[in-house]
């Protein structure tokens, strides 16, 4: 798996667990000065954190706390995350401690629990309401990822509340959600890509969209 489908975990299981949380990916915010600017994996505007994402082959360093404490002091963010899928050196979760830092071990995702089984005649669909703005702007709404059995039940899969997600940068996102479902594991970059070239621009803001299972086969990779 790939930093960029790591990421997409971390944002999936951030947003399993908080339906009111607000992110953005792979955004650069300016610095307190305002000569400069930083790019964050993950930015949480409503709180303004910042999650970082390390899809190292080794556990996290002590060195990745203190370049994260640099960059919350330069953009004036409240606090920070650290996700790793290899976990974190004693020294790491000391300083991390010490700093207010969180440090998650969240490993890569090799098969995915179903929320609802698919049926196979089924479809994806999103909702949206008052999606949010840019990062300079409000943030309010959100958006919601279904799964239909092609019967009678609609059940949602992954719902985020101030998610922008008609922002270009979130349909891959989209895309995961929908093929990690579909597959019952991560989908691979090559995957995510195709299904965003096919179908990304029904992602537009406010619009809603329906995508039928079998419009979905030739992208299970």
């Amino acid at each position: 798996m790939s930093g960029k489908g790591y990421e997409r975990q971390v944002m999936r299981y951030l947003a399993e667990r908080d339906q009111t949380i607000a992110f953005e990916l792979d955004v650069k915010i300016q610095d307190t000065s305002g000569k400069y600017s930083r790019q964050i994996d993950i930015w949480l505007p409503n709180t303004r954190e910042i999650v970082e994402c390390k899809h190292h082959s080794r556990r996290v360093s002590v060195g990745v706390v203190d370049a994260l404490l640099g960059t919350i002091d330069d953009v004036g963010a409240s606090g920070g995350r650290i996700f790793s899928h290899k976990g974190f050196t004693s020294n790491t979760l000391a300083r991390a401690k010490k700093s207010d830092i969180v440090c998650v071990t969240l490993p890569f995702e090799t098969q995915s629990e179903a929320i609802i089984e698919r049926t196979g005649s089924g479809y994806y669909s999103g909702d949206y309401i008052s999606l949010c703005g840019p990062t300079s702007g409000e943030v309010e709404g959100f958006g919601r990822i279904n799964y239909g059995d092609g019967e009678l039940d609609e059940t949602p899969i992954c719902v985020g509340y101030s998610v922008d997600w008609g922002n270009p940068k979130m349909h891959g996102f989209v895309a995961y959600i929908i093929l990690n479902h579909y597959l019952g594991r991560p989908p691979s970059d090559e995957a995510i890509a195709g299904f965003v070239e096919e179908h990304g621009d029904r992602f537009e803001a406010g619009q809603e969209w329906e995508i039928p299972e079998n419009e979905i086969w030739n992208f299970a990779t």
